[in-house]
């Protein structure tokens, strides 16, 4: 079961994580604007928030291990459909089956590894995150070197069908083994969500605010620094250190927030580590770029990992820690899906990297507000 765990979770954020590391090839020769490139991550960010809530109702129709099944072999078709090139509406859908794969995936397997991995929930967790962020790494540092290696950027994309093919293989035989004993996924309806609670907004927008910088990281960390005088090649490499850096962060962070007294503290380094390393990418880009992307995907992906942690400590039993999930995600990922869009309708309108930096400085300050609320020994019904 760990093993297909793994196998599970790097396909959830390879598909996002590669196109934007060939963005500026794609547009070398499509000429696509930027608003157009930044649409191609929003898509499946979106699709993500969008299927939160369908994910259970299908999961409750044909059993979570067989809805599985299913986001796997969207996620193959998916990515086999990039193999097309540079056809708009092909990779649009790529894009949407992306979205549909990883809510899918991302709603319905950490639940069935509670259920039949109790003893092992930790080292599952540790495994699960790793995993997830060690794709988004290899997305980033390996499709630009895949694609001199295949002969096209079409056929790095392609590649990552790969991946998913071999985690759908091995659900199938772990399936074989396991259905007879599936349960239905409770069913999540939107007026029950926990929409009066202070508690669960500040952890909504705490995490809409924190996505709407990491998706704007994912689709530009590698376009913008080969636009300010860096090799694609290079580029791709600092996309990758972002990415692979947030291994660390997902897997100490949440312990170090568990278990210190001053938790909101800690939040609050983080957002203003987070704004002080994105004015330093607006105004001095090229002071050790490795160095300031590991830091900068740190305290990023090191708030949203403190922060997934209180999904069931603010809720009083599993079916309150659906709602408060359902809510979070839903508006999270439907919120932060626009931000690569609007960052490329910005380069495209006025062209200024420090200014797109800049703005997402300040949109990382707006998370301290929100910390003051995330006290412990709360509950969100």
């Amino acid at each position: 079961m760990l093993s297909v765990v793994v196998l599970v979770a790097v396909n959830l954020r390879l598909a996002l994580s590669s196109l934007p590391a060939v963005a500026t090839t794609i547009q070398a020769e499509t000429g696509w604007n930027d608003a157009f490139i930044g649409a191609l991550t929003t898509v499946p960010v979106l699709g993500m928030g969008v299927f939160a809530l369908v994910v259970p109702r299908m999961a409750g129709r044909i059993g979570r291990t067989h809805a599985v099944s299913l986001g796997l072999v969207a996620m193959v078709i998916g990515m086999a459909l990039r193999f097309a090139g540079a056809i708009a509406i092909t990779l649009f859908i790529s894009a949407l089956l992306a979205g549909l794969s990883i809510a899918i995936l991302g709603g319905l397997v950490p639940g069935i590894v509670r259920e039949q991995l109790s003893k092992s929930m930790g080292i599952a967790t540790s495994l699960w995150t790793a995993a997830m962020m060690g794709g988004a790494a290899l997305g980033a540092a390996l499709t630009l070197p895949l694609a001199e290696l295949l002969g096209g950027w079409n056929r790095a994309l392609a590649f990552w069908a790969l991946p998913a093919a071999i985690a759908l293989i091995a659900w199938l035989i772990l399936e074989r083994d396991h259905s007879p004993h599936d349960k239905a996924a409770t069913p999540v309806r939107l007026r029950d969500l926990p929409w009066r609670s202070s508690t669960a907004w500040a952890l909504t927008a705490f995490m809409a605010l924190n996505s709407m910088i990491f998706y704007s990281m994912l689709a530009w960390t590698a376009p913008s620094y080969a636009e300010r005088g860096y090799t694609p090649e290079t580029a791709g490499l600092y996309f990758g250190v972002f990415t692979a850096s947030g291994i660390v962060a997902g897997l100490t962070l949440p312990t170090l927030s568990h278990r210190t007294r001053y938790r909101r503290t800690l939040f609050g380094a983080t957002v203003v580590g987070c704004s002080v390393v994105l004015l330093a990418i607006a105004f001095v880009p090229t002071f050790v770029p490795p160095l300031v992307l590991i830091a900068l995907s740190i305290t990023l992906s090191g708030g949203f990992a403190m922060s997934l942690g209180l999904l069931s400590e603010y809720a009083a039993d599993a079916a309150g820690s659906a709602r408060l999930t359902a809510m979070a995600f839903t508006v999270t990922y439907s919120v932060a899906a626009f931000s690569p869009f609007v960052v490329g309708a910005i380069m495209d309108a006025l062209d200024s990297w420090t200014l797109v930096f800049s703005l997402l400085a300040a949109i990382a300050l707006l998370q301290l507000p929100t910390v003051f609320y995330l006290r412990r020994n709360q509950t969100v019904h």
